[in-house]
């Protein structure tokens, strides 16, 4: 037989590249910081006299676009830490919910987008045509 002896190491690399590969390795990165940061806060909370202040209902919205956003960009491990750390509900909102919320109407064109990428693309539009309203007046 003139089989190559497979070293342990050798063997761990594989699997590992695989699990890379396969974005594995990622997602149970991921878990395991949530399950942390979960472990962390009950540790913290469980010594504290006092709960923690509930959040704003802005608070609620930008987390909440925030996740929309980390999910729509497929930072799937990321938004899943985002919702241990921020003590999110599990069941998200749907975009339309969200964009009643925030006031914004979604078409065609916006739907191409996240809805946070949308809000900061009107805002810095605004004030652009605020300068130059600004530098029109100004001549």
């Amino acid at each position: 037989m003139n089989e190559k002896a497979i070293t342990e190491k050798e063997l761990l690399t594989a699997i590992k590249d695989l699990l890379k590969k396969n974005g594995y390795l990622n997602k149970i990165n991921a878990e395991v910081r949530a399950q942390v940061t979960e472990l962390l806060q009950r540790q913290q909370t469980a010594g504290a006299e006092t709960t923690p202040p509930t959040p704003s209902e802005e608070v609620l919205l930008v987390n909440e676009l925030v996740r929309e956003y980390l999910e729509w960009n497929g930072y799937l491990y990321t938004a899943s830490v985002l919702v241990s750390e921020a003590a999110m509900p599990k069941d998200k909102k749907s975009r339309t919910e969200l964009c009643t919320e925030v006031g914004v109407r979604d078409d065609e064109k916006s739907s191409a987008l996240p809805l946070l990428s949308n809000i900061v693309a009107a805002y810095t539009e605004r004030i652009k045509r605020k300068i130059n309203k600004i530098k029109r007046d100004a001549c």
